[in-house]
Formats: structure tokens, sequence, C-alpha cells
């Protein structure tokens, strides 16, 4: 089936600073297929094990959700998402789809979860290919009953010769046994500090084999649950640089194929698109592949971070032409 994106766009100048707006209707990706069920008094631990075959992917429930809370709920025929979010809402939290896993949790923590995670997306695609691929190779992860949080982080990071900086934020507590499909590394820390609003922090150590991994405080969510960009990088264009005074950001929300969508925002940009499609097939990228981001108020190179970033995609600007490219993957 094909899909129709329509992009808008509208940019608002003025001596101070000038706004991108970047705008896109598409139809979203395919959710699983409707769902039929009752639940009578059923445990919401029991009801999110149910809708983690349906989605073919983890449902966890945060720490603060009460596991024992009853769902008493008739779904007939309802799309997954609003089942999802009916079962979410009646243990009093929300549901967030994250990259490989959906997580339950207490609405006021929801949007800061995904701002972790495009943030470590975005740490991740820095690092030297090095220190980046350990991170996201994929393991299953089983652990008992009365496993202790600070000890899985640790076991984690471990297996790939990586020592965490700041276990003290970690406190003492004890989980339920679990038994998870495969997962990157760097998505498996991240699943268990999030029930203590902690994440991984990657730098890369240029004297060392591996990242530097250190334990931080999730990021604060953007307003109305948008995904807060992170930091700008260290500058890597070669155009001239802005005048003094000079303030530009830029403002997206966007959910369509990769190629249109860059040559979209390039003429926004008054720049030319150089994809390079070959480095993107070697790694198994379409340049039809979907991307989504949500940005707001960010700089040009947060902008385009927010778009690449996911992919693992690597960008540069040579005067007035955007460079785009897919890196080796680690052997």
């Amino acid at each position: 089936m094909s899909v129709r994106h329509l992009f808008k766009g509208l940019m608002q100048k003025s001596m101070a600073c000038s706004v991108l707006w970047l705008l896109s209707t598409a139809t979203p990706a395919a959710d699983p297929a409707p769902v039929h069920a009752t639940w009578t008094a059923l445990p919401i631990r029991l009801v999110a094990d149910q809708l983690s075959r349906l989605a073919g992917m983890p449902v966890v429930l945060d720490r603060r959700i009460d596991p024992t809370t009853s769902i008493t709920l008739v779904v007939a025929g309802k799309p997954f998402g609003e089942a999802l979010t009916a079962v979410a809402a009646l243990a009093g939290g929300q549901a967030v789809r994250l990259e490989s896993t959906i997580r339950i949790m207490p609405p006021a923590e929801a949007g800061r979860c995904l701002t972790a995670e495009q943030t470590r997306r975005r740490e991740i695609s820095r690092l030297p290919t090095s220190q980046r691929g350990p991170l996201s190779t994929k393991a299953a992860w089983q652990w008992p009953a009365g496993s202790r949080p600070r000890d899985l982080v640790v076991a984690a990071a471990a297996e790939a010769g990586i020592v965490v900086v700041g276990l003290d934020r970690v406190p003492h507590d004890h989980f339920p046994a679990a038994d998870l499909p495969p997962l990157a590394l760097a998505e498996r820390i991240d699943l268990i500090l999030a029930h203590f609003d902690l994440r991984a922090s990657w730098s890369r150590t240029p004297t060392a084999a591996h990242p530097r991994c250190q334990l931080v405080p999730l990021p604060a969510a953007m307003p109305n649950g948008e995904v807060a960009a992170a930091p700008a990088a260290p500058p890597r264009q070669t155009s001239p640089p802005r005048q003094a005074g000079e303030r530009q950001t830029y403002t997206l929300r966007l959910e369509a194929p990769l190629e249109e969508a860059l040559a979209a925002i390039t003429r926004q940009l008054g720049l030319v698109l150089d994809l390079d499609k070959a480095s993107l097939s070697a790694r198994g990228i379409a340049p039809r592949e979907i991307v989504r981001a949500v940005v707001r108020s960010a700089s040009r190179d947060q902008l385009l971070d927010a778009i690449l970033a996911p992919l693992g995609l690597a960008w540069q600007i040579d005067d007035a032409t955007l460079r785009v490219w897919a890196e080796p993957s680690p052997r």
C-alpha cells in the first residue's frame, strides 16, 4: 500500500530569528491486529503479558505501577493503541512506545522517558565506531525474582567491558523475575534505570577501548509531551559562521520517508542534498524508511540530529551542500 505524504513549509522571519515549521501528515506505522478481549479482575501484570504477545515487543510495567492492579475491561475490535491506553489509564499510568519496548509508567514521567531515548540515540551516534558497536549488540535478558537492579546494570555493562560510574544513584531494591527478548545493550541498561528516573549518559573516551557510562537523571520533557532537543553537537559545518547576535531556531513535527523529509528540509534551509544511498544500502537502511521527529526551538544541528541520529546516520554541511551518509557497521 502506498503512503502519501504532504509537506507544508512556512518560514517566519524577523531580524532576531527565523523559525521553520515543517508539518507532515502520514498514515501511521502498522499497529498489531485489532484487540478482542475481556479482562475481569485480572492483574495488570498478566494483561501486560498478553499485550506483549500482541505487540511483538515487551510491555514493561514501571516499578511505580502496582503489578497487582485489577483490570476489568471489554475491548471489542479496538485498535491496539486504544486498548493499551485504556489499560494504562486503569492503572493510573500512561503507555509510552519506545524503540523496542512499550512502557506503562506514571504520566508525569512519560515525556522524560521519550526525551531520554532520543538523547541516547544521539550520544551513541557520536561515538567512534569501535565504542558504538557493543552498545547496539542485542541479547536476550533473563533474571530471577529478587534480583537487585544495581547488580543487573553492572552485569549487563560488564558483558561489553564497560564500567558504570554513579551506581550509588540506584537505590536498593529487588525486582520480580523477567524474561526479555533480544534488546540492545544500551536499551537494556536504560530499561532498568528508568524505574528510578535515571539514564546512562554515553561519551567517548579517547584513551580507552570502551565508552564512558555515567548515570544521570532523566532529562526534562518538553511541554505537551514533545521530545526535547538535546544539546547541540560541536560545530561540524564548514559554512561561514553567523554574524554576532543572529539567532536561528527551528520547530519540527515530522513523520515521513527519509529521502523526502531531507529533500523538504534542505529546500527550507537553502541547501542542496547529497544523500549517499550506497552507504545506506550497505547498512540495510532504505531511503524511504519512515523517520519521526518532534523538536521545538532547536538549532540547525539539533534539527538534523533529531532526524538522522535515530538511524545512526552521519552528516556534514560543506558550503551549501548537506552530505548524509551511513558509516560502515562495526565488525
